[in-house]
């Protein structure tokens, strides 16, 4: 709790130096504070809790990859409003856990740690019913946006979708960076 009031302090403090850039980090850095204590409610209660009343989306799952540091809360749905505040879980892939799943996050935030991730690199992903789930990186390519993404929806694969490449100066890209993760071991808690 002290971690976060200080950081709240830094971001109020960077709000009444740099203005609209400073609120902006300020809704960023509560957003990330609401979702992280929705989860953990939502591990609590075993019931899908909102970040905040009037939200349209809520965390599904978190996502570690020990090797860069990274912990994202991975939130349901992967249109702009929830891929503004995390990575999100693309609803007409399958649930999370069961296979064929699929998330997307944006390059330039959430998912640049993905420029890092390499063939053999372990990945956890914890449930909404608490079950920790380790994946193993296979695979890392390039797609083209406008080809339909092959999932396989009968195996334990994960894959993580960004737009690629990462340092790209302009927003629209037909290249998709595809992770493909697969199941090695699920621990119920």
């Amino acid at each position: 709790m002290i971690k976060y009031s200080f950081t709240i302090i830094l971001v109020l403090i960077a709000t009444a130096s740099f203005g609209k850039a400073g609120w902006i980090l300020l809704k960023a850095e509560l957003a990330q504070y609401l979702i992280q204590s929705s989860w953990e409610e939502t591990l609590a209660t075993g019931a899908n809790q909102k970040p905040w009343r009037w939200s349209d989306t809520w965390p599904v799952g978190k996502l570690v990859h020990a090797k860069s540091e990274t912990l994202l809360y991975v939130l349901e749905g992967a249109q702009g409003n929830a891929l503004a505040f995390g990575p999100g879980h693309h609803t007409d892939s399958s649930p999370l856990g069961q296979g064929g799943s699929v998330i997307g996050g944006h390059r330039d935030t959430h998912f640049t740690f993905l420029k890092k991730v390499r063939a053999r690199d372990i990945m956890q992903l914890q449930l909404p019913n608490s079950q920790w789930v380790t994946y193993r990186v296979v695979s890392k390519t390039i797609v083209d946006a406008a080809s339909a993404m092959k999932v396989d929806v009968n195996g334990q694969q994960l894959y993580l979708v960004t737009c690629y490449p990462f340092n790209a100066v302009s927003t629209q890209s037909n290249l998709r960076l595809v992770v493909e993760l697969v199941e090695t071991e699920t621990q119920r808690t």
